[in-house]
């Protein structure tokens, strides 16, 4: 995994505006949001994107290279949200209270982003898939799992639990989370364990899961 990854976009693309990139990934995460991998049509992505289709394979290889591209932009929030939250001075449950919220509130404004993550497993086994979704988990297991060690060196999380095993319990809490209010499916399952309002409870939900979290781990 250690490998350089080949480069997704072409020159051609790296040297539109700002505001031509951001319009075609705009669309096409849209578009595999809304479709999925394996029915995202490329000629829909160009029209709707004002483009023709010949200039989308001059600026991507392929429809899974435009794909792949899409997935690093979620990868990117994902990264800011925990560069902010993880490395402060604050105490570890302050943290996950912050990362709860940030996720409740990212997962509503980036809902298309976070939809588009399960159909990594539309696009095939190839090296650079295996190595995309390498580089997304390597994120949050890092960021996770130092978290965790800082939690035991201050004494707040019991010393003889494995931090990365509590990191991967977490991760798996948090992106629970994050589908519940980004889909559609999860969202329905969230409302028959907490009734039809819990979408409207953010406090509720902040509250319980720091307490769950606390109780689980505490010295």
């Amino acid at each position: 995994m250690g490998e350089t990854r080949r480069k997704l976009t072409k020159a051609t693309f790296d040297n539109l505006s700002n505001e031509k990139k951001l319009m075609i990934l705009q669309t096409a995460i849209s578009e595999f949001a809304s479709q999925g991998f394996d029915h995202t049509n490329i000629n829909i992505i160009a029209e709707k994107a004002g483009i023709s289709v010949g200039s989308i394979y001059k600026y991507f290889g392929s429809k899974q290279d435009l794909f792949l591209v899409t997935i690093q932009q979620g990868t990117e929030v994902l990264k800011t949200i925990l560069q902010t939250i993880v490395p402060s001075d604050q105490s570890f449950i302050e943290k996950c209270r912050d990362l709860i919220k940030a996720i409740q509130k990212s997962s509503r404004e980036q809902q298309q982003l976070i939809r588009i993550y399960s159909e990594l497993t539309s696009v095939g086994n190839s090296d650079l898939v295996k190595q995309l979704s390498y580089e997304i988990e390597a994120i949050s297991a890092e960021m996770y799992t130092e978290l965790v060690k800082e939690g035991q060196r201050t004494g707040e999380i019991m010393k003889d639990l494995d931090p990365a095993m509590v990191a991967f319990l977490m991760d798996n809490l948090f992106i629970s989370l994050q589908f519940s209010y980004s889909s559609e499916y999860y969202l329905q399952r969230f409302k028959i364990f907490l009734g039809d309002d819990i979408d409207d409870r953010d406090t509720f939900v902040l509250d319980q899961m720091v307490r769950f979290l606390s109780s689980a781990l505490k010295a």
